[in-house]
């Protein structure tokens, strides 16, 4: 795995080669133009200037945005943050003596080792102290087998197109651990820095809760804290703790823009639930019949499974894409990527043959 630092590095120089590259512009809206069958693309820069580019195809990739859920939606002084404003206001949070952590994924793990790094014994003694809750089960590694790796494989996501629409919805949401856990190396420094720092009985600084839901958030008068209610999931009582700030490790959500609304229905699909209907190809359906393709990356992973947003397969989506914009197979793209087969046996390995070759080679 290599560190994000060293996968910007690589992204800016890519982005360097490439001079259609456009940065600090905001796409505004975009516009079917049916006599064309083309695509009007308007973006807005940072000093407020417009820009037009016509386009046969387009491709969405628009990512996710941070998300608060609605207890974290207070007006305050007091620092209140997502994850995501974690690195610019770090030094903020050293100047507060109790700091919680809300969360449990591995966004969460890093800000508590980060802050657990800074909290000295001195500091612990003086009453500084970090509380780390989340609503999860447990404070859980990612899935990082080798097998367990191949779900996000273009073998899985072809799979994943095989099932039924409504049935990949309730796939995915039993399948968080394999993208919304923390990695072993993370949950081994933070165990073992806790470990040594409490030897002789000391306080290590850092509190863990699990299975305690955020119910409820409130300033504390004038102090610059917070009240927060949270409930035990298993044993249905309910707490309030203070706190000095938080850190709401509460994950990403798809934000579609608002000009994607044009598009639906009059030119863009839609199935039952408002959404867009995409492809294996990472093509979304048309519904008035225009050849020009739009093509959606990064979408829901009900549309990809759980590999959509997984940087790992940038290539491979984009190597899809490429070959349907050139008419031919520039990239090979349908090479096995796995050793498992997601699907039922081929019917030249009947379940009976293979009960007997097993159990043949078993006994």
């Amino acid at each position: 795995m290599i560190p994000r630092q060293e996968y910007d590095h690589y992204c800016r120089w890519a982005s360097q080669q490439l001079s259609a590259c456009r940065f600090g512009e905001e796409v505004v809206d975009v516009a079917h133009e049916s006599a064309s069958d083309s695509f009007i693309v308007e973006s807005r820069s940072a000093s407020g200037g417009k820009q037009q580019y016509r386009s046969r195809n387009i491709a969405i990739g628009v990512g996710t945005a941070p998300f608060l859920p609605k207890w974290a939606k207070i007006k305050t002084l007091a620092p209140l943050m997502h994850s995501s404003e974690f690195g610019r206001r770090r030094l903020e949070l050293s100047k507060r003596r109790r700091v919680t952590v809300i969360g449990s994924g591995q966004s969460a793990a890093e800000c508590v080792l980060a802050l657990l790094n800074d909290l000295t014994p001195e500091m612990v003694a003086a009453g500084a102290s970090i509380q780390w809750i989340t609503r999860s089960a447990g404070f859980f590694p990612m899935e990082y087998s080798k097998l367990g790796l191949e779900y996000f494989t273009p073998d899985y996501m072809r799979h994943f197109h095989r099932i039924a629409p409504v049935r990949r919805r309730e796939i995915v949401a039993d399948q968080g651990l394999l993208y919304k856990g923390i990695s072993f190396s993370t949950i081994g420094e933070i165990f073992d820095l806790m470990y040594e720092r409490s030897v002789g009985g000391r306080d290590p600084g850092l509190a863990l809760f699990s299975n305690c839901a955020v119910e409820t958030l409130e300033s504390a008068g004038g102090s610059g804290s917070f009240r927060i209610g949270i409930n035990h999931n298993h044993l249905d009582e309910k707490a309030t703790v203070e706190t000095d700030a938080i850190v709401a490790a509460t994950g990403y959500r798809h934000a579609w823009p608002e000009w994607l609304d044009s598009l639906k229905g009059s030119v863009l699909y839609t199935c039952e639930w408002g959404d867009l209907v995409v492809g294996g190809d990472f093509r979304a359906r048309r519904s008035d019949g225009g050849k020009g393709h739009v093509f959606v990356q990064n979408a829901e992973t009900f549309h990809h499974g759980v590999g959509a947003p997984d940087l790992g397969l940038g290539a491979f989506r984009n190597a899809v894409i490429v070959n349907q914009l050139l008419g031919r197979e520039h990239y090979r793209v349908n090479a096995s990527a796995s050793f498992q087969k997601f699907g039922l046996p081929s019917s030249q390995t009947a379940p009976s043959s293979i009960s007997g070759d097993f159990y043949a080679h078993a006994s």
